[in-house]
């Protein structure tokens, strides 16, 4: 099996996001927030969202990296 580029490249990202879900989920669960129906699939969208877009934060390529793969893959 291969791994696409950017996966192969970006992995970090996503294993730092997914624990972050984790760590909200059982924050949220622990805080006792009450959560019925829909309103489980809210919080859970929520989390994701926030995990990814802290990941993002946390977790910059640098620019020189970025502009040498733009130019290797023209």
């Amino acid at each position: 099996m291969t791994l696409s580029t950017k996966l192969r490249r970006d992995w970090h990202y996503y294993v730092f996001a997914i624990g972050l879900i984790f760590i909200l989920n059982g924050v949220i669960g622990v805080a006792g927030f009450p959560t019925e129906g829909w309103k489980s699939y809210a919080v859970g969208l929520v989390t994701w969202v926030i995990s990814f877009w802290l990941a993002g934060k946390i977790i910059r390529r640098h620019p020189q990296a970025a502009a040498e793969e733009h130019d290797e893959s023209n």
